[in-house]
């Protein structure tokens, strides 16, 4: 006789397949593009790029391309099967890091299911396909195994994390996070032994495979084409200031703006479930909370990390809130119904699902617009048809990503990667702001071309040049070339 699904897999399936509803986005990441690029040097070359290729400006500079492995899966999908592939991809790990959050909380399926959903709202602004997809992942795994540990003091599989480190520290530079993570648990196992008010020998056996796992891990992040230059790479990137004026999201967040109100719902949602709850919480939990929270306040590109921490601690809680306060059965009946439910209905409910799949298809799976890629589909496209080529300034910085790929011809002369120097940069910033003179530097790097928006500055400075004249124009972008 053939089974039927319960209610509860019903709700299930709605969770994991609304999450990745959610996360399927159209590539609107204009850093995808580079990473394109650096994929397909590898591919073709067999190598990883060890000096600065792509631009007129630090042409032969030294050059670490962290995750470059990232690149190389964007390239091999993206020239075999193209980009709605890649799109499907990414949507399915990022449902999977929730997934794993939903299917590892035992509490009430209902509150679990909204803290997962909740917590995919809140990424929605950092993912796409985009390596920091991989951290959410890695990220999500990283925090499970060392929650088992904080709750059963299971070592063995705390060396899981050893290979997770070798892949993580070649996919994206947010590998650091992995080390933070072992290193807040070994002070969380403190504070809980010590509030706990059991020996120092007690907290030594628990925080000695910590220590190791740590020291392993930091090793195996050495596994990678640039050795100890991976460190000092992201060591300097996170250590400067200059990268706030040329990076949105390694600002502070701005809870004014719409796109971060789920940000907003999951901090204080999560705060009032952990101060309400009566389930006690564990100080290590606590210390994970605020830690991510703190990253977030200082750089909002932080949020996924913190979605992860608080999605799983609201997970935990809001269950047993919920059943403190609307249900007086016995706690052991966590599921919406035990009972088998005919197939017929079972499909039925899961019938409104087609209108996702009918909306996700007309508005991610289509050929990209300028509007919705960010970066300037036709102005690129004038500049190859009309072969207009030479080092090509462009505001904002982050257009230049989209150059790197699609017209070699035109090296570029500052992009989103982090291989500038910090004064570089900081000249770049005064250009654009209308504070520093553009001709010294245009002359220096021989500039031959201007891409930009319609609000700059530089725009109408160079329109009153007799060395300069505007051959392009439409609704999102301008051309300048040199007479």
């Amino acid at each position: 006789m053939p089974m039927s699904i319960s209610l509860n897999r019903v709700f299930a399936v709605y969770v994991f397949l609304l999450s990745f509803f959610f996360a399927s986005r159209p590539i609107s990441d204009p850093d995808f593009w580079f990473h394109l690029r650096i994929g397909q040097f590898i591919v073709q070359h067999v190598q990883v790029p060890r000096v600065e290729i792509f631009s007129c400006t630090n042409l032969g500079q030294p050059y670490v391309a962290h995750g470059w492995l990232s690149g190389v899966i964007f390239y091999l999908i993206y020239s075999h099967f193209g980009q709605n592939l890649l799109i499907f991809i990414f949507a399915v790990l990022t449902a999977l890091a929730f997934w794993i959050i939903f299917k590892r909380s035992s509490e009430h399926i209902f509150t679990r299911g909204m803290a997962v959903l909740l917590g995919v709202w809140t990424v929605l602004p950092n993912i796409g396909v985009r390596p920091r997809v991989f951290t959410l992942l890695l990220a999500t795994c990283y925090f499970q195994i060392l929650s088992r540990y904080l709750t059963e003091s299971d070592s063995k599989r705390l060396w899981w994390l050893v290979p997770l480190m070798v892949l993580w520290v070649n996919l994206h530079g947010a590998f650091l996070i992995g080390l933070v993570f072992i290193g807040l648990t070994i002070a969380g196992v403190i504070l809980d032994t010590w509030i706990g008010r059991q020996t120092a020998a007690v907290v030594w056996i628990r925080v000695k495979p910590l220590l190791m796992v740590l020291v392993v891990c930091a090793l195996a992040a050495l596994i990678n084409p640039y050795g100890t230059r991976i460190y000092s790479q992201v060591l300097s990137v996170l250590t400067s200031p200059i990268y706030q004026y040329v990076g949105a999201d390694w600002l502070a967040p701005d809870f004014h703006e719409s796109e971060l109100r789920p940000l907003i719902a999951l901090i204080l949602l999560t705060t009032a479930v952990l101060v309400l709850s009566p389930k006690r919480v564990r100080p290590s939990q606590l210390l994970f909370f605020l830690a991510t929270l703190y990253m977030t306040f200082k750089m909002q590109r932080n949020a996924i990390v913190f979605a992860v921490i608080a999605t799983s601690l609201l997970a935990d809680y809001s269950g047993a809130l919920w059943e403190s306060l609307f249900s007086r059965a016995p706690r052991k009946s966590t599921s919406v119904s035990n009972g088998l439910r005919p197939p017929v209905l079972n499909l039925l409910l899961l019938l409104p699902l087609l209108l996702f799949v009918i909306k996700v298809v007309k508005v991610v799976y289509v050929p990209p617009t300028q509007q919705m890629a960010v970066v300037p589909l036709n102005a690129v496209q004038y500049l190859k048809d009309n072969g207009i080529q030479g080092c090509t300034f462009t505001e904002p910085n982050i257009w230049a990503d989209y150059l790197i790929w699609a017209t070699p011809a035109n090296p570029v002369y500052i992009d989103g990667r982090d291989v500038y120097p910090t004064q570089f940069v900081k000249e770049y910033v005064e250009i654009i702001q209308g504070q520093r003179d553009w001709r010294i530097p245009f002359d220096q790097y021989g500039v031959k071309n201007a891409i930009l928006n319609h609000s700059s500055i530089l725009a109408g400075q160079l329109r009153n040049s007799a060395e300069w004249q505007q051959i392009y124009q439409d609704e999102y972008s301008l051309v300048f070339t040199r007479r």
